[in-house]
């Protein structure tokens, strides 16, 4: 199997089998000759989808609907590499035409007429021709018309572009430093031995932004547990959190674990943390992290948190809810999420994000502490929510750095999309 039909492959279970790009990248890691093209593809191809096949559609008879799933993204793969990668030679539209021929045999004609039209045509029909200013973005950048439209809403067309600008942008990628097992220096002067480029977070002074990856999780100082990869927003709801040591924390919705094991480091391996994530196969990601950061006081557990458990009911001190959600925040280093969300999507996940926060007030000894994040963007899930909670009679509102919440702004603070609230639960009846 060639690199061409591995990426085909890829990009139809990511695309239509709701497969995750960076695990898609990792299976490919040993089985590609050309990774770096791969991975450019691959991601290439999902960041432009829609533009991509707007053009397809300009030269195509048959309905995009009505096209093969394969043959689609076979002419995908083809007008990026023409289009964005400049590679107008006919060899690889030759090499599209053969994969065709093995993944669905009467459509190689169509292929191959369709690739060299647009090569012969590229300048005409690269051009955007719509009137309305919200589907002309949504084409351009290729976000869904209705997710375009709903930041546009929330946000006004000045953050809205900026934003489509920076989800097709490649993402700067930080660690968090395991304090249990390593000192900020010690570990800048051991990653740049290794050749990686680093600059110190404006966010946490637990984070480090790596310039190139590449080879990072290879490294024995990650084997070893002296750093995990995590975002700097993410970081930032467990300090603001701030969970004192020999304390009870339940983090609700707990997977992969990042989250998790970030609470263990900072609480200092004390008190006993309670993991918990309705999706049992992911609780193995939650282990793994545990026994390689070396974390010994996180308990895991698997039970739908909208679900009101009583034997909980005011036994935690801390109670996290970073609340399964639409991830529009993350688009960026996520860029299949734009492809599988609907507002009817966002819509039901603010009801259930409610149905769990209920729950998690319940969970929380009188004067406990509650932190609701999501790492999307919105009313609908966030501000909405911030509302809701502030309406209990049994919460305080707490400020954050002087604010009545964090909204961390993606292409400005160049971390992930995200929304971090605090609440206090007051000392009288429950």
């Amino acid at each position: 199997m060639n690199d061409l039909e591995l990426i085909l492959n890829s990009l139809v279970r990511t695309i239509y089998e709701d497969k995750k790009s960076n695990e898609e990248i990792n299976y490919l890691e040993k089985r590609v000759d050309n990774l770096p093209y791969a991975t450019k593809v691959i991601y290439g191809v999902l960041e432009n989808k829609i533009y991509i096949d707007y053009m397809i559609g300009k030269l195509s008879k048959i309905r995009l609907k009505k096209i093969h799933k394969n043959v689609l993204t076979i002419l995908e793969i083809g007008i990026y590499n023409i289009h964005f990668l400049e590679t107008k030679d006919y060899a690889t539209v030759d090499k599209l035409v053969e994969l065709t021929k093995k993944k669905n045999k009467r459509s190689s004609g169509f292929v191959n007429a369709i690739l060299r039209n647009f090569i012969r045509e590229e300048k005409k029909i690269a051009k955007i021709k719509i009137s309305d200013d919200i589907k002309s973005l949504s084409v351009r950048y290729s976000m869904p018309e209705d997710i375009t439209r709903y930041i546009f809403d929330n946000y006004g067309i000045d953050y809205t572009k900026a934003f489509l600008r920076y989800s097709n942008s490649e993402a700067v990628l930080s660690i968090r430093i395991n304090r249990l097992k390593a000192d900020k220096e010690s570990l800048i002067k051991k990653l740049k031995a290794k050749g990686f480029e680093l600059e110190e977070s404006k966010i946490s002074e637990n984070a480090l932004l790596v310039k190139n990856p590449s080879g990072l999780v290879a490294t024995s100082e990650f084997k070893e547990g002296l750093f995990t990869i995590q975002q700097e927003a993410s970081m930032k709801t467990v300090e603001v959190l701030d969970p004192k040591e020999d304390s009870k924390i339940l983090d609700l919705c707990a997977a992969p674990g990042t989250k998790t094991s970030y609470l263990a480091e900072y609480s200092r391996n004390s008190g006993k943390i309670i993991a918990n994530d309705i999706s049992r196969n992911k609780l193995s990601l939650i282990r793994e992290n545990i026994k390689r950061l070396g974390l010994s006081n996180i308990e895991i557990d698997s039970f739908d948190a909208s679900v009101c458990r009583s034997d909980f009911e005011e036994k935690f001190d801390y109670v996290l809810v970073d609340a399964p959600c639409s991830g529009l925040g993350v688009m960026a280093r996520k860029p299949e999420i734009r492809y599988n969300r609907t507002m009817a999507d966002i819509k039901a996940l603010a009801e259930l994000q409610r149905q769990i926060l209920v729950s998690a007030i319940r969970y929380l000894k009188p004067g406990g502490i509650l932190v609701y994040s999501t790492c999307t963007l919105g009313n609908i899930e966030n501000v909405d929510n911030y509302n809701f909670l502030k309406a209990d009679e049994r919460l305080t509102s707490l400020e954050i750095d002087g604010k009545k919440y964090l909204e961390f702004v993606s292409f400005e603070d160049k971390t992930d999309g995200f929304f971090i609230s605090k609440f206090k639960k007051k000392d009288y009846e429950r």
